[in-house]
């Protein structure tokens, strides 16, 4: 994957959680990761519905990924020792195993049923 340019994180912002990681990610910089609450407005190329079932991240490059190649796309433009947890996990002996158990865990995820005074009925 290519380190160079922020990528962009359509995430679910209605999960506490994962709300609380992309900031995580976020305060390093619009120059690394640009954050879109897929439950709002999101390119046409991007299922909404498969972007909230797992977090997807469109490269410089303007690929797509998701699950587990959407952390490691996230992590190795970190600073600390981010890049060396995307190292770590990439080789597919790691990967795929933590990418079916994040696909497993995901749909468990909390979500908010009110957000902005907006409350879906």
């Amino acid at each position: 994957m290519t380190s160079n340019g922020p990528v962009i994180a359509y995430y679910d912002a209605l999960c506490p959680i994962c709300r609380h990681e992309m900031n995580r990610y976020a305060r390093h910089g619009e120059h690394i990761i640009r954050l879109a609450d897929c439950n709002g407005d999101i390119p046409a190329d991007v299922d909404r519905e498969a972007a909230l079932a797992s977090l997807h991240v469109r490269l410089p490059d303007g690929q797509l990924v998701d699950g587990w190649d959407a952390f490691i796309a996230i992590w190795e433009r970190l600073p600390g020792a981010w890049p060396w947890l995307a190292r770590l996990t990439r080789p597919a002996l790691i990967r795929r195993p933590l990418d079916r158990l994040y696909r497993w865990l995901a749909p468990y995820r909390p979500r908010q049923a009110c957000r902005d005074g907006q409350c879906r009925i």
